[in-house]
């Protein structure tokens, strides 16, 4: 878990990004956000179009994407309203992950993308990881680079996983690409994108698209088929 004395600290802002205490019904209660200015725990934070973030807590690197809505209730739990973020952790930790449905714990070190979907679950995507992901009707299960989970319904289980295609993705991926400083863990994504290459050999699906319910993912393809 992270320490007692973790703030949520900004590093990097681009654009419009708010801090909103949900406590508050009057005008105070929503403040433009400043680098070095620590945000309290249990407000939201809201990025506008085109907007990004990054933020600190305990060294454990959060980046939120354009239009994302987040809030930490606690410094060990972290709650994805909508849109999309990286967390990047070097250091073992233990972080509740929750959507506007769904629920899991995250044990481990690693980069990981987290997206929301229109059913109110969650992509779970490890660029590179060493730690178990677990959900209450799911049960616990080992992470793998490259291998994206879905997270679905309260109580919360695991849908379907796909591997996707890592080099694909991190050309694309304005939450890796779009900010000043590379992430602490750039090589280790680099040798994940390695290993995946030498196992896999094209023979993924590169995935982008939404899950408007539980039973239903919108995707599409390129590159590499699956056997």
């Amino acid at each position: 878990m992270l320490h007692g004395n973790s703030s949520i600290t900004p590093t990097f802002l681009s654009g419009t990004v708010e801090s909103i205490d949900p406590n508050d019904d009057g005008p105070s209660a929503i403040n433009i956000v400043k680098l070095s200015q620590p945000i309290e725990y249990s407000h939201l934070v809201a990025s506008g179009v085109s907007s990004r973030c990054e933020l600190n807590i305990d060294e454990v690197i959060f980046r939120l994407g354009s239009l994302t809505v987040v809030q930490w209730p606690d410094k060990n739990t972290i709650s994805l309203n909508s849109g999309s973020l990286v967390i990047c952790s070097e250091k073992s930790i233990e972080l509740n992950i929750n959507s506007r449905n769904s629920q899991s714990t995250f044990k481990g070190s690693g980069t990981i993308i987290i997206e929301s979907l229109e059913n109110g679950g969650f992509k779970f995507i490890p660029l590179e990881v060493k730690g178990t992901l677990s959900t209450s009707k799911g049960g616990t299960i080992d992470l793998t680079g490259g291998r994206m989970l879905l997270i679905l319904e309260n109580p919360s289980y695991f849908g379907d996983a796909y591997d996707i295609d890592l080099m694909l993705l991190l050309r694309s991926s304005m939450l890796i690409n779009a900010f000043p400083k590379p992430l602490p863990t750039f090589d280790q994504i680099g040798l994940a994108i390695y290993v995946q290459e030498l196992k896999m050999k094209g023979k993924y699906d590169a995935l982008i698209g939404d899950a408007p319910t539980a039973e239903n993912l919108e995707i599409w393809r390129f590159g590499g088929t699956k056997d």
